[in-house]
């Protein structure tokens, strides 16, 4: 069966709102960041940059005129200090309301957006799961969770469906943004519109089915699930609602904010972004809660007891939940079994060649605070970005370099000399 988008949109939305979805999609796109708080204070960055704008539902969520503050190409973006992301697909762990402690699995997480905005939310008391499919997607996922500094997130590479049996009523929140059609990413991206088709929209609906019943086996008695897609698409969206609660105790919970956001005509409860009634593009939300009370999860904390440990002293690592993987040593804040998950990051990555001569990895630059760091000149922290090496006396052996108060990354010290170990990949000139 063949449709032309706009036919296709008149099948399930009134003709007003489909006059003006059409008529939004030639305004130009919003563009919106969220701020890494473990890193610099809302109050600090909207004093730097009096020309952002609040987000209308999330919190350290920014709006930018791209033309003013280019920060895909600012310095403080390769620092961590925030995440880009579309405004829409950045209300949703938001209105998941995700809370420190939380135990939280992003299940198609890359590249990472979601998966940041939960770690921040749930701090070092909580645990987030950031799972992709796709190898090539998690490694861009694990590059993310590196650059922003984050701690408390464990990175996979698995097919949830041969696994989710253990992992059971486990999650106490989970983030299910759907592989879909891309229909509300046609004015950030004219490669959706090109590639649309109603065929697509029906292949995805079979993946959507299929992810939203795992996804909710392994949601907590009294844990909340939001489902989301960048689709205007009844059979990607109400129809996948539609489906689990007709075949579950699931229910949808109401959100309270929504005086930006459009409710489905045909399912309460349910909600669309609309680029012609809210400030981004398109998207729908539904808010799925599993009947019972909520338990909290009990984290486990294990001690290494590994020869790293005078190391990991240096670090103040050695409360975490450190585990050696492969000739590396990563840290976790709290200890969580590997079992059969495919691990592509498990909490920092932090020293690497562990078994001849330990080398402090970049992800334990972005993590660590900038207290103990060598402060650079502008210069300096040009120089280093490109790669150069640095003349300046100081102890031998490891250091970490920051400027404007933010680590950039590590250098080793040799007779008077600060040797580059900026990964080549993230070098700029």
């Amino acid at each position: 069966m063949s449709m032309d988008f706009a036919a296709h949109l008149h099948a399930h939305f009134p003709k007003e709102i489909v006059d003006q979805i059409i008529l939004s999609l030639g305004n130009p796109r919003t563009y919106c960041l969220l701020l890494n708080t473990n890193k610099i204070s809302g109050r600090e960055f909207n004093g730097r940059f009096p020309n952002i704008r609040p987000h209308p539902l999330v919190v350290n969520g920014y709006l930018y005129d791209k033309k003013e503050d280019d920060f895909g190409k600012h310095y403080l973006h390769d620092l961590g200090a925030y995440y880009i992301q579309e405004p829409a697909a950045m209300s949703v762990v938001a209105l998941l309301s995700v809370r420190p402690g939380d135990f939280v699995l992003d299940l198609c997480a890359a590249p990472g957006g979601k998966t940041a905005q939960a770690s921040i939310s749930t701090g070092d008391e909580g645990l987030v799961i950031a799972n992709d499919i796709s190898h090539s997607r998690a490694l861009i996922l694990s590059q993310n969770i590196e650059r922003l500094g984050l701690a408390n997130v464990v990175v996979t590479n698995n097919d949830f469906a041969k696994l989710y049996g253990g992992y059971l009523d486990t999650f106490d929140k989970i983030i299910l943004d759907a592989p879909c059609s891309g229909s509300g990413m046609f004015r950030k991206d004219e490669k959706m519109m090109k590639d649309w088709t109603y065929n697509k929209v029906i292949a995805c609906q079979k993946e959507q089915l299929n992810l939203i019943s795992l996804a909710y086996s392994m949601l907590k008695p009294g844990g909340s699930l939001a489902y989301s897609t960048c689709s205007f698409s009844k059979e990607e969206n109400e129809d996948i609602i539609g489906h689990l609660l007709a075949s579950s105790d699931a229910y949808l919970e109401k959100i309270s904010n929504t005086n930006a956001l459009y409710e489905s005509p045909v399912l309460e409860n349910a909600y669309y972004f609309l680029p012609s009634h809210f400030d981004g593009e398109g998207q729908f939300i539904a808010l799925i809660h599993k009947p019972g009370a909520l338990t909290k999860t009990k984290y486990q904390k294990i001690a290494y007891r590994g020869k790293l440990n005078k190391i990991l002293e240096g670090y103040n690592l050695t409360k975490r939940a450190n585990i050696e993987i492969a000739n590396s040593l990563y840290s976790l804040n709290y200890y969580l079994p590997i079992n059969k998950l495919n691990i592509i990051r498990y909490g920092v990555r932090a020293f690497d060649d562990i078994d001849r001569k330990p080398k402090p990895n970049h992800h334990l630059a972005h993590f660590r605070d900038a207290a103990r760091s060598i402060e650079l000149s502008t210069v300096d922290f040009a120089n280093y970005t490109a790669g150069e090496v640095l003349s300046k006396e100081c102890a031998k052996g490891y250091h970490l370099v920051s400027y404007d108060r933010l680590n950039a990354g590590f250098v080793h010290a040799v007779g008077g000399q600060l040797k580059n170990l900026l990964p080549k990949g993230l070098r700029r000139r």
